[in-house]
């Protein structure tokens, strides 16, 4: 049996396992037993190394035989490679390998996960990882600044210096930049498996002509990282108004801040703060309104009965649900704005979408979808985007997502309808699901948000809560203590 298995390539991950002798057949010989294995499935390694959650039970009846030296083995195996969630943990590690986002001048990180020992030999999986390009999932979404077809020209070694030498064969005619962010995928891919000082090579020499040996602060101003900008307060829309979320909570400058001409109930602002965009309520239903901080905000094409918190793609993109179903984008052209449909055929179907999020660098979305979080990749075909390669995270204990944005760029918080688990930190991929604790907050919690520092902003029914970690308790903003007509409800948010 050992000689012929040839199961899948993929491995199933599973937890909760037991096995259960099945009763045994007329005439079976006391050398033969029949068991049943029993798990719930947990999600599968792909052949890219990338994980995917996989939910249901898993049974298989195997055939086990004692041998000649009275030790029972399988001689039924199973189709597919099967691992205990322990196991893997055990056995595996995960990665980050970084790649190019749209704009090829900064990297963002993909998950992967590689066997953890022979700890020698982690270096060179993960060069294979780069150098084979994006998981499945964001392969349309990412690039890789090295050309196809390239790999070490040597084998990935520590010299006698201790510094880690990586040696690419012939890269072509690749200019300053591009190198640049070789360097930057190559450096940060390495982070997690080494501390060693990376030498950087190409066919022997050094790749970068100001620079032959990199640590990861040489390179770590190409990393998008998902960072808040520690200066920017934060704003929250209470009252139909919005506030600022410092010590004071006072209302902006400006008609969204007043409350007389725009009735906001939901608002996002641009990464530099310079720009806000806003939900605002009309008479026949809800439009879509952007513009400077402070100051007038023209109303844009978008129309409809809802629409979910705007979310941004660099300085002069917005995008948002319009109707629980359709994504739409708006870009900044001149002194306009002009809207355009984003396809979620995949992301979505026809399941309601109730929030959407894009990562800071642009290349990764992720939203509620039918109480479930999905994560898919940004991609731009032909001038039209889309939300391609779509993974469903799924929800712990059956609770239902209510809320989500990214904690950073590799992690995501989220809100659920349940009473013990009310907030979660779930890791990109949705392998590792970490509980917030539960004590101060009240369900149902309306929203969440992530700030400088990944310190996390909720809102409950009775007002507004930060914690810095998952293990932190939850304290009350003190700024909306003296809004108690204000704070219930409110819908905080920080910029992106």
């Amino acid at each position: 049996a050992r000689r012929e298995w040839r199961p899948s390539n993929s491995l199933l991950v599973v937890d909760n396992v037991d096995t259960i002798p099945v009763p045994p057949a007329p005439n079976q010989p006391d050398s033969v037993q029949l068991v049943s294995l029993q798990a719930d499935r947990v999600g599968r390694l792909r052949p890219d190394s990338s994980f995917v959650p996989d939910t249901g039970p898993y049974q298989v009846q195997l055939r086990v035989e004692r041998n000649a030296d009275g030790q029972w083995r399988i001689s039924s195996p199973p189709p597919e490679m099967v691992i205990s969630r322990g196991s893997f943990t055990h056995d595996f590690m995960p990665v980050p390998i970084y790649f190019s986002d749209p704009d090829r001048t900064r990297v963002v990180p993909d998950l992967r996960y590689v066997v953890s020992k022979p700890e020698s030999t982690l270096p060179r999986r993960v060069i294979e990882l780069l150098t084979a390009g994006p998981s499945a999932t964001f392969r349309d979404a990412m690039s890789s600044e090295l050309p196809p077809g390239i790999d070490p020209k040597t084998n990935v070694s520590e010299a006698d210096d201790a510094a880690l030498v990586v040696n690419f064969s012939d890269l072509g005619d690749l200019p300053l930049e591009s190198r640049r962010i070789i360097a930057a995928q190559v450096v940060l891919s390495l982070q997690s498996v080494s501390k060693a000082r990376v030498r950087l090579q190409e066919e022997g020499v050094p790749l970068l002509p100001d620079k032959q040996e990199l640590w990861p602060s040489d390179v770590m101003n190409f990393e998008h990282a998902n960072n808040v900008r520690a200066d920017l307060p934060g704003l929250a829309v209470a009252d139909e108004r919005l506030y600022t979320l410092d010590q004071r909570a006072r209302t902006i400058p400006g008609p969204a801040g007043d409350g007389g001409e725009y009735k906001v109930v939901q608002a996002a602002q641009s990464a530099d703060g310079s720009e806000l965009a806003a939900v605002t309520r009309t008479s026949t239903g809800v439009e879509l309104r952007i513009g400077p901080y402070g100051e007038a905000m023209p109303a844009t094409q978008l129309r409809g009965s809802f629409m979910s918190r705007p979310t941004w793609r660099g300085s002069d993109e917005v995008w948002t649900v319009v109707n629980g179903h359709d994504v739409h984008r708006a870009v900044h052209n001149g002194d306009t704005w002009t809207t355009s449909p984003v396809d979620v055929s995949e992301f979505a179907g026809n399941r309601l979408i109730k929030e959407l999020r894009l990562s800071h660098d642009g290349t990764r979305a992720v939203g509620v979808v039918d109480g479930r979080i999905v994560v898919a990749g940004v991609v731009q075909q032909n001038g039209r985007f889309a939300l391609r390669h779509p993974v469903t995270l799924g929800s712990p204990r059956a609770a239902n997502i209510t809320g989500v944005d990214w904690l950073s760029d590799k992690s995501l918080v989220a809100t659920t309808d349940s009473n013990s688990s009310p907030v979660m930190e779930v890791s990109v991929d949705g392998f590792e699901w970490t509980e917030y604790a539960s004590a101060n907050l009240n369900q149902p919690v309306n929203a969440v948000t992530v700030g400088p520092g990944r310190r996390v902003v909720v809102s409950d029914q009775s007002g507004l809560w930060e914690a810095g970690d998952s293990d932190a308790v939850w304290s009350l903003l003190d700024g909306w203590r003296s809004l108690p007509g204000q704070s219930g409800g409110s819908i905080p948010f920080f910029p992106g």
